[in-house]
């Protein structure tokens, strides 16, 4: 038993340190090619971009539909049947890619027949090539998901730190050369033929094969079963990004500047994400167990804690030099708006770094369903008040917003772990730190 727990932790330390400096060196990555924007294309160029991006978000979520986290845990849970669980979900995922991409673009369409928030040609044209680049894009993430199921996280992060070095060296030299984003939509469309030839090579020899199978009466099936995690995820989303939908109707120089603020969130989500997927695995087998509850409770509230002691370490310097990381990466052009927003944004991790792993703990549990009303009342509540407070205070309003949903969020989410984990013992644990805890944290804050 001892073993089996040190291998474990193991494969944890392993999944979870690799990809994550891979994932930071592609962030890092993708951080050079946002300043390279922000200098070329200016406010209005770079919220053009961030606009089509941001659409092209929602019909990625729905042409995934929950598809990667049920192939990683079903495949985990029982491996001889990889090759029918990929054939089933590429199926399902290629037709839903095919449908997201047409609505993505009928909406952009929309936009500029109304003319709302000056979306042009330009902006339709870069829309439609991230649509079309949703088809790779299935099975790049079917991959990495096959891939992530035999606890291999070190390959698909290392794909995808390639990958943002591709984008980052030819959307740089598209830029640099005079193109506008039309040409940053081709760059993303290229990458994504290249990864998806990569994954689809691995896969077939260390695996199966990406096959795509139809089989309209299971696909059907499948589809019930993983519609709460789709629904998780958009409605995740539009707490997240409508602020930028709703932002455009007062200018894409608006958008940039707010959009710019959330690169540097989005930065700093690589924390959690790499952390936490490596866990999942973990989680699930814990919870299946007929004895795992007591130690899945155990990973929970020590990645917990890790997880609310970086979000500390990240936010406290953030707030303090707002200004000079925005006048250094974006220039003085996105003074003060993007730093403003920062300042509001980056206090919203604590936050997101509680409820993303709560999340997956809670899709271990196989309580997928539970979180769906607690993403649809927050997600209410987000689209209400942006629509209410944005017009009348812009991005302050939508910064503040994003803060207050993950709190509304917190509160369902809590009460979907009653009766599997207790809410007092976990309050007490978190707030407790042995001698070992308490001097990790603090010399962490004192360097923050």
């Amino acid at each position: 038993m001892v073993t089996d727990t040190r291998e474990a932790s193991r494969r944890v330390a392993i999944n979870s340190i690799i990809p994550f400096t891979a994932t930071m060196a592609g962030r890092i990555l993708s951080w050079g090619m946002a300043v390279v924007m922000a200098r070329t294309l200016g406010p209005e160029g770079t919220g053009a971009y961030a606009f089509s991006v941001n659409l092209w978000l929602y019909a990625s979520i729905i042409s995934d539909f929950g598809l990667g986290t049920w192939l990683t845990r079903e495949i985990a849970r029982s491996p001889e049947r990889a090759s029918d669980a990929v054939r089933l979900s590429l199926g399902l995922r290629l037709a839903l890619s095919i449908a997201a991409g047409l609505t993505l673009v009928l909406v952009v369409l929309t936009y500029a027949a109304l003319g709302i928030g000056d979306v042009d040609r330009e902006i339709v044209a870069t829309a439609a090539l991230l649509a079309v680049g949703l088809l790779p894009g299935a099975f790049s993430a079917a991959g990495t998901a096959l891939f992530n199921a035999h606890q291999r996280m070190v390959f698909p992060a290392t794909i995808q730190l390639g990958s943002a070095a591709l984008t980052t060296m030819l959307g740089a030299a598209a830029l640099l050369n005079g193109f506008g984003i039309v040409a940053l939509g081709w760059v993303s469309l290229t990458v994504n033929v290249v990864t998806a030839a990569i994954f689809m090579t691995a896969s077939v020899r260390q695996y199966v094969p990406l096959d795509i199978s139809l089989w309209p009466r299971r696909q059907l099936k499948l589809a019930r079963e993983t519609l709460p995690l789709m629904l998780n995820g958009l409605l995740n989303n539009v707490f997240f990004r409508i602020d930028i939908q709703v932002l455009q109707s007062q200018g894409s120089a608006i958008v940039g500047n707010y959009a710019n603020a959330y690169k540097v969130i989005d930065a700093a989500g690589a924390v959690p994400s790499s952390f936490v997927l490596a866990l999942f695995p973990v989680l699930s087998r814990r919870a299946a167990a007929d004895d795992g509850k007591e130690a899945l409770y155990r990973v929970y509230v020590l990645a917990l804690k890790l997880l609310l002691i970086a979000s500390l370490v990240i936010a406290i310097p953030v707030t303090v030099y707002a200004w000079e990381v925005t006048r250094l990466s974006w220039g003085p052009e996105f003074l003060p708006h993007s730093a403003v927003a920062l300042q509001i944004l980056v206090w919203f991790l604590p936050l997101s770094f509680f409820n993303g792993l709560t999340q997956y703990v809670l899709i271990a549990l196989g309580l997928q369903a539970r979180i769906t009303p607690a993403f649809a009342l927050a997600a209410a509540f987000n689209v209400a008040a942006n629509l209410l407070l944005v017009p009348r205070f812009s991005y302050v309003a939508a910064g503040w917003i994003t803060i207050a949903t993950e709190i509304v969020l917190l509160v369902p989410f809590l009460m979907a772990l009653r009766g599997h984990v207790g809410l007092r013992r976990l309050l007490r644990d978190l707030l407790h730190f042995d001698a070992r805890e308490r001097a990790l944290l603090l010399s962490l804050l004192r360097r923050a």
